[in-house]
């Protein structure tokens, strides 16, 4: 129960820390120190399943005919009224689970950076290899996951890379370097679908951070920089695009709906950089075209979703190519959504220019 417990407490932590630097506009600590509390319970747990695992394989109490004897019979009859406990055995799979989880908290709290205006991250890094690494290595070795090990590092490098380049530890050419190297190393990345979503999450991140640090001069992005960022930007959309293309097509890929929907994303955050200072010339010419690749993505995650009964997912696909399709001059669905369900339409409209998917004149065009 204990084990249990301090595992259940440390991804509530992580949860409940999410959320609040997500959702809370002022910069407080409170995330911070509730990611750092769930890492706390997080090895607290994974000390009691290393020390249960070692018992139950040095556990030498066993009678000659092979039955431990805790098991043998007592020659009492069995009470009515006793219960029996099932007890999940501790293996070094469900060790590997619980490291994994630590370093899953360890990527979010590299997103404070961004989000929250937390520094100096240099402490994540320091604890992955004195408390993680070697563990993580040998663990998932003992149970032949080296590819979930490989993933949850390549993550967590870049996650390292964008709280350096967003606390101004990294420049541009040397958080590009990161971002494009991490994934390199995937023999088989062309077939592995979650890898692929991986890689593609890394890239719009990449977009996003770089996007908002020219938002605010202060973040250090110099004159060649600017020259550089729309040309950069373009080549990690086109690759996440490519990344999530490919993952939609494998048989073992998973969370179709969402899978569209980010590739409608990316075709909105390229035609963006048509109207970004300076202009990116290709985006401008295609703007049209990009709008229409993402109408038809969006429709595909409406309908994936609609077929998998995520109903949210649905509801903000439809929306979107609602949005899109009135860019390019059909309202109508757009205004018939806005009638029975305003609020949720504007909701998505202000995600969407939050997250640089739509421009001021976008939203004219739309009467918002």
């Amino acid at each position: 129960m204990r084990l249990t417990c301090a595992s259940n407490t440390g991804q509530l932590l992580t949860s409940l820390a999410e959320v609040i630097s997500s959702e809370v506009d002022v910069v407080t600590a409170e995330p911070l120190h509730l990611f750092q509390e769930a890492l706390e319970f997080f090895q607290r747990c994974l000390s009691l399943q290393e020390y249960q695992l070692t018992q139950s394989e040095g556990d030498d109490n066993v009678s000659e005919d092979g039955v431990p004897e805790s098991n043998q019979p007592t020659g009492e009859p069995p009470h009515e009224d006793h219960w029996a406990t099932v007890v999940e055995p501790v293996t070094r799979n469900t060790i590997l689970d619980t490291l994994l989880a630590q370093v899953d908290t360890l990527i979010a709290v590299c997103g404070l950076s961004s989000t929250r205006g937390v520094n100096d991250p240099g402490w994540v890094e320091e604890h992955y290899e004195n408390l993680l690494h070697g563990r993580i290595l040998l663990a998932s070795e003992e149970t032949s996951r080296q590819r979930d090990a490989a993933l949850a590092k390549a993550k967590l490098r870049c996650a390292l890379a964008d709280a350096g380049f967003n606390t101004g530890k990294l420049d541009l050419p040397t958080y590009e370097f990161e971002v494009s190297s991490v994934f390199e190393g995937f023999s088989d990345l062309q077939s592995d679908a979650q890898a692929l979503c991986d890689r593609a999450d890394a890239d719009l991140i990449f977009n996003a951070s770089i996007r908002k640090a020219l938002e605010h001069p202060d973040k250090g992005i110099t004159p060649q920089d600017i020259a550089k960022s729309n040309v950069m930007r373009w080549k990690h959309l086109t690759k996440a695009l490519d990344s999530f293309t490919t993952a939609s097509k494998l048989p073992d890929v998973k969370h179709l709906p969402r899978i569209h929907l980010l590739r409608g994303d990316c075709e909105m955050h390229r035609r963006s950089l048509g109207a970004a200072p300076p202009a990116y010339e290709i985006a401008l010419t295609s703007a049209s075209t990009l709008l229409k690749n993402a109408e038809i993505f969006y429709r595909g995650a409406a309908r994936f979703a609609e077929a998998e009964n995520e109903v949210e997912e649905e509801r903000e696909a439809s929306t979107k190519e609602a949005i899109v399709a009135g860019l390019l001059g059909d309202l109508s669905r757009l205004k018939g959504q806005a009638k029975s369900e305003q609020a949720r339409v504007r909701e998505v409209v202000e995600d969407m220019r939050e997250e640089g998917l739509l421009l001021t004149v976008d939203l004219r065009s739309l009467g918002m």
